[in-house]
C-alpha cells in the first residue's frame, strides 16, 4: 500500500515509447537504451520490430499500444504506468542547434551560442564569495540561501541587499581588485548601473576608498548619491567634485613636490625628481602628442635638466609651481642668446643657468649656450612650448601652479597639514572614502589631461603614504570611457603592473577593449596587449571580439571563434566574465555567464525618488580640497611674462628642432596655408568666409601635404565642403594657438564647435549686431560661446546669448546650459548640428520648456516660432546656417 502511496495513482499515465530509424543498427542499439530506468516492480526491455509499417504509422499518429487479450492475463504488458517523476526520465529535449534554421525561431528555445556558461568547479563560488559583486552565475546550482532578511520596509532595499547573498553571486575581494578589472559593453547595456553596483558593494563590503572618474556629463554621480543614501542612510563618506568647480576652484594636488616622495615615502632625492618629471612628460605626451614631445630630444633634454636645477638639494627648493618652471625656461632664453662665448661671457652663463651644485647639469645646460642664436632660439622656443602648452587650460596651470608652503608641512607625520585646502590624498587613502570626480563639463580631451594629471597625484601618494594592512583594504579606482587613458604611459606602465605593491585596483569602463588602440593601432598595440595582460578580470559585454581579446579568454571546450560567437550572443545586460586564478598554482576559471545585480534602490530609474544632496555635498567637498585662483596656494606671479623671444624676425617664431622642415618636399607655401587655417578658425582671413569650404584659401593646394605629414586633419560639412584643423605639431610649427583676441573655449574645441560658432557669430554680424566669441560677463567665471548686442543697424534691440551645441543628447549639460542662458538679459539662442539634433535638445529639454510636437520639429524656423520659454528662444542648425549666410 506504501508503494502505491509513493506511485501518486490519481496522478497517473499509460506511456508507450517508439522510435523510428533509418539504420538497423541504429533501431537495435536503442533497445537496451533504457533498460537502466527499470524499478523495483517493473522493467524495460527493447524490442525490435524490423520494418513494421503498421507501428510506425501508429507511431506518427501518436498511437498507443494496448495489451491484447493474452498479454492481459500477464505481468508483462507493452505499456507503463507512470507517474510524474517517472514520466520525466523518458523525455528528451534536444538542442536547438539540432533543429532546422526554420524550426528554431518558433521553439523559444537558446542556440548553444547563447545558453550559460556554467562553473567547471564549485570551488570557485567559494573563492569569490565575498567583496565587490559584480554579478550572479548563470548556472544550475541550487540556490539555499535561505529565506530573505528584512532590513528595511522599502521593498526594493531588501531584494538589493538579499542579491548579495545568494549562492550564486560572483565577487571581487581585494587580493582579486588588485590584479585590475576592465568591464566592456556597447552603449545602453547597463554599464553604468553595474558600475554603480560595483562601488556600492566595495564601499559595503571591502576597506578603502573608491573613486570614480566621470567624464560623461551624465547624471552617474549624482545618482551614485542617492544610491548611497538609501542603502547607508547617509553621505557623511562622499565627496562630490566638479573639474572645474564654482569660480574656476581647482583641487589642490601639489605636482612639482618631492616631499612626498622624500620624506613621506623615504626614497632617495635623486629618485623622486626622476619620478616627477617622467610624470610631467606624461602629461605632456597626452597634450602635444607623443610624436611631437619625442622627436625633439634636445628640448626635453633642457627641459629635463632645468626641473633637476630648481630640485637641486643645495641650491634649490622641494617644491615649485609651473610658473617658475617657465620663468626659468625664459631667463634661460633671454640670457643665453645673449652668450657667444660660454668663457667670455659667463656672467651672461650664471643669469641664464639656474643654480645648481649638479655639475653634470650645469654642464650639459652650457653646452646648449654654445650654439648659433638661431638653432638655439628654436630649441628654446620648443622648451617654452611644452610649458606654455598647459596654459591653454587655465584649469589644468592652476593645478600645476598649487604649492604648499614650508610652514603647512609637517615633519612629525611627514605629510601637509590640514589648514590649507588641497585634495588630501594621505587621510583618503586610509579612509572608507567614496571619492566621485565629475569632469563632465570639460571637453573630451581636457577631461583626458586632467585624469592622467590626477593619476600622477594619486601614484605619488599611494607611493608615498602607509595604507592599512589588511587583507580586505584596496583603493578602488574606477574610470569611466577610459579608453584613451589606458594608452597613457601612467597606466600601462605603472600602475597596472606596479599597483598591486600598493593595494591599488583600477576598473576600466569602455566601450570595447579594442577601442584602445585608437586611431594609431601600431603605435598603441603595447598599451593594448599590456592591458589585456595585467588586467586579470574581463567582464565583456555584447561587442565586437578582436583575436587579442579572444585568446585571453579561456574556456576548455571552446576556441576563439566560439568564444567571439558567445560574447556577439549575449543579451543586454548579460556579461562573460573572465575571473582571475584562485591562487598560486591554483585552478584557473572557465569564463562564465554573469546576470547583473537590479538597479540599486534610489537610483532615478528605481520606484521612488530620493534627493541626492548633490549641490550640499558640492560644498562641503569644494570646501575642504579646492582653492581659488585667489588662494595664496596658487602662483599665479610666476613666469607671467611668458612670451617666448623678444624678436619680431619671423625666423626666430618657435620651431621643435625636427620640424616640418625636415620633410622633403616642403616650402613657404605650406607653412602659409597653416598660418591661414588658424586665422580662417580664429579671427578670420581677408577675402574668405567661413561658409565656404577651406579649398577656396589661398595655398590650399598643399594640404594634402600636410594631411600626410600629420599637421591637418580633414574634416566635411554640408555637401562635402572641406575644412581643415590644425594638429598640436602645427601649433609647434607656427606658433599659433585656436585662441582668437577675445579668448578661447574651456577646454578643446572639436572642429565643429568652432565652425558652429564661426557660423553663428557670421550670422549676426551679417544682421549688424556686434558679436563677442568667447564671452565671460564682468566678474563672473561662467563662459558663453557668443554674446550678439544690438545696434542701431539690428533688427531689434534683444541682446542674443549662444551656445553651440554637439551633444544634445547630454541632458544634464544642456540643462544646466538652459540655465545659465536663462539667467542672463537677452534671448537663448542654441545652435546645433542637424534636424536629428534639433530633436534631441528638445527632448533633453523637456521639463523645462514642456513637450513640443514632433511635427514641428522638422523645420529650424517652425520650431523657433513656437518657442517662447526661458533658456530658449530660437535654435539654428550648422549647415542651415551655411545655407543662409550664401543667401545674403
Amino acid at each position: 500500500m506504501g508503494q502505491i502511496d509513493l506511485k501518486d495513482p490519481s496522478h497517473t499515465y499509460n506511456v508507450s515509447l517508439r522510435a523510428a530509424a533509418s539504420s538497423a543498427d541504429t533501431a537495435r542499439n536503442l533497445q537496451d537504451s533504457l533498460n537502466q530506468i527499470s524499478g523495483k516492480f517493473y522493467s524495460i526491455e527493447g524490442n525490435y520490430l524490423g520494418t513494421n509499417e503498421a507501428e510506425y504509422k501508429r507511431m506518427l499518429n501518436h498511437g498507443l499500444t494496448y495489451p491484447n487479450g493474452l498479454e492481459s492475463w500477464t505481468r508483462r504488458k507493452p505499456l507503463l504506468v507512470c507517474n510524474i517523476d517517472e514520466l520525466s526520465n523518458f523525455i528528451t529535449v534536444p538542442s536547438i542547434d539540432s533543429l532546422p534554421k526554420a524550426s528554431r525561431g518558433g521553439t523559444g528555445g537558446m542556440p548553444t551560442a547563447q545558453s550559460p556558461l556554467t562553473s567547471p568547479n564549485e570551488e570557485v563560488f567559494k573563492e569569490f564569495s565575498k567583496g565587490m559583486t559584480i554579478g550572479h552565475a548563470v548556472t544550475a546550482l541550487r540556490d539555499d540561501s535561505g529565506a530573505p532578511e528584512q532590513i528595511s520596509t522599502i521593498e526594493s532595499k531588501n531584494e538589493w541587499w538579499d542579491q548579495l547573498k545568494t549562492r550564486d553571486a560572483i565577487t571581487l575581494s581585494s587580493d582579486h581588485l588588485t590584479q585590475h578589472y576592465i568591464r566592456a559593453a556597447t552603449t545602453g547595456s547597463g554599464k553604468t548601473v553595474a558600475t554603480l553596483n560595483d562601488m556600492l558593494t566595495s564601499h559595503n563590503d571591502l576597506e578603502g576608498p573608491t573613486v570614480l572618474i566621470d567624464p560623461k556629463d551624465g547624471e552617474m554621480c549624482e545618482n551614485y548619491l542617492r544610491c548611497h543614501r538609501t542603502l547607508f542612510g547617509n553621505l557623511d563618506d562622499v565627496e562630490y567634485i566638479q573639474i572645474p568647480e564654482k569660480n574656476g576652484m581647482v583641487p589642490g594636488m601639489p605636482f612639482f613636490d618631492l616631499r612626498p616622495l622624500t620624506k613621506g615615502g623615504g626614497r632617495s632625492r635623486e629618485t623622486a625628481k626622476q619620478d616627477i618629471i617622467d610624470h610631467y612628460f606624461q602629461i605632456l605626451r597626452f597634450v602635444l602628442g607623443k610624436k611631437t614631445v619625442e622627436q625633439a630630444f634636445v628640448a626635453n633634454e633642457i627641459l629635463t635638466n632645468l626641473i633637476k636645477a630648481l630640485f637641486d638639494s643645495e641650491h634649490g627648493k622641494d617644491y615649485f609651481s609651473i610658473g617658475e618652471l617657465m620663468e626659468a625656461a625664459q631667463e634661460f632664453q633671454k640670457h643665453g642668446k645673449e652668450v657667444e662665448n660660454v668663457d667670455d661671457d659667463y656672467d651672461k652663463v650664471l643669469e641664464a643657468i639656474p643654480r645648481t651644485s649638479d655639475t653634470q647639469v650645469t654642464s650639459i645646460l652650457e653646452s646648449h649656450l654654445e650654439k648659433d642664436v638661431r638653432q638655439f632660439m628654436n630649441t628654446t622656443d620648443a622648451v617654452l612650448n611644452r610649458i606654455r602648452k598647459l596654459k591653454e587650460r587655465d584649469f589644468i596651470w592652476d593645478m600645476l601652479s598649487f604649492t604648499v608652503e614650508d610652514e603647512y608641512w609637517n615633519d612629525d607625520t611627514n605629510w601637509y597639514s590640514k589648514e590649507i585646502p588641497m585634495l588630501d590624498m594621505k587621510s583618503i587613502l586610509n579612509s572608507n572614502k567614496v571619492v566621485l570626480i565629475d569632469t563632465g563639463s570639460l571637453r573630451g580631451a581636457s577631461s583626458e589631461v586632467f585624469t592622467v594629471l590626477f593619476l600622477s597625484h594619486l601614484w605619488t601618494a599611494a607611493q608615498s603614504i602607509w595604507t592599512p594592512d589588511n587583507d580586505e583594504y584596496i583603493t578602488n579606482v574606477i574610470i569611466e570611457e577610459s579608453a584613451n587613458i589606458a594608452r597613457n604611459e601612467i597606466v600601462y606602465r605603472e600602475l597596472l603592473p606596479k599597483g598591486r605593491e600598493f593595494n591599488l585596483s583600477l576598473g576600466l569602463i569602455m566601450q570595447y577593449p579594442e577601442q584602445v588602440l585608437g586611431d594609431n593601432p601600431n603605435d598603441n598595440r603595447r598599451a593594448y596587449k599590456e592591458i589585456l595582460n595585467n588586467i586579470n578580470t574581463k567582464i565583456i559585454g555584447n561587442v565586437a571580439t578582436d583575436d587579442l581579446l579572444a585568446e585571453s579568454l579561456f574556456h576548455e571546450d571552446l576556441d576563439n571563434d566560439e568564444i567571439k560567437d558567445r560574447i556577439a550572443g549575449l543579451r543586454r545586460g548579460e556579461w562573460i566574465v573572465q575571473l582571475p586564478s584562485t591562487g598560486f598554482h591554483k585552478q584557473k576559471p572557465e569564463i562564465l555567464t554573469l546576470r547583473p545585480l537590479p538597479i540599486p534602490p534610489g537610483h532615478n530609474a528605481g520606484p521612488f525618488n530620493v534627493n541626492s544632496l548633490a549641490e550640499n555635498i558640492r560644498s562641503r567637498s569644494r570646501e575642504r580640497h579646492c582653492v581659488s585662483r585667489d588662494h595664496d596656494a596658487i602662483d599665479i606671479d610666476s613666469g607671467v611674462n611668458a612670451g617666448g623671444s623678444d624678436s619680431d624676425d619671423d625666423d626666430d617664431e618657435e620651431n621643435d628642432e625636427d620640424s616640418i622642415e625636415d620633410n622633403e618636399g616642403y616650402s613657404e607655401e605650406h607653412k602659409m596655408f597653416l598660418k591661414l587655417v588658424f586665422d580662417a578658425l580664429t579671427d578670420g582671413v581677408n577675402g574668405y568666409h567661413i561658409k565656404d569650404t577651406m579649398k577656396e584659401l589661398p595655398y590650399s593646394e598643399t594640404a594634402k601635404d600636410l594631411e600626410e605629414w600629420g599637421f591637418l586633419e580633414k574634416f566635411e560639412l554640408g555637401n562635402r565642403q572641406a575644412y581643415y584643423w590644425p594638429t598640436d605639431e602645427a601649433g609647434v610649427i607656427t606658433g599659433k594657438t585656436l585662441a582668437p583676441r577675445t579668448g578661447g573655449e574651456y577646454g578643446r574645441e572639436s572642429p565643429k564647435h568652432r565652425i558652429g560658432v564661426l557660423l553663428i557669430k557670421a550670422h549676426y554680424d551679417e544682421l549688424g549686431y556686434e558679436t563677442h566669441m568667447y564671452y565671460s560677463p564682468d566678474g563672473q567665471e561662467k563662459k558663453f560661446d557668443l554674446v550678439a548686442e544690438p545696434t542701431a543697424e539690428s533688427p531689434d534691440d534683444r541682446r542674443k546669448i549662444v551656445e553651440v551645441e554637439l551633444t544634445p543628447e547630454h541632458k544634464r549639460h544642456v540643462v544646466d546650459d538652459s540655465i545659465k542662458l536663462a539667467g542672463e538679459y537677452g534671448d537663448a539662442i542654441w545652435v546645433v548640428e542637424d534636424i536629428e539634433a534639433m530633436r534631441q535638445l528638445l527632448g533633453s529639454l523637456t521639463d523645462q520648456i514642456g513637450y513640443v510636437e514632433a511635427t514641428s520639429t522638422t523645420n529650424f524656423k517652425k520650431t523657433s516660432d513656437i518657442l517662447d520659454a526661458d533658456g530658449i528662444q530660437e535654435v539654428f542648425g550648422i549647415n542651415k546656417l551655411r545655407d543662409e549666410l550664401n543667401d545674403m
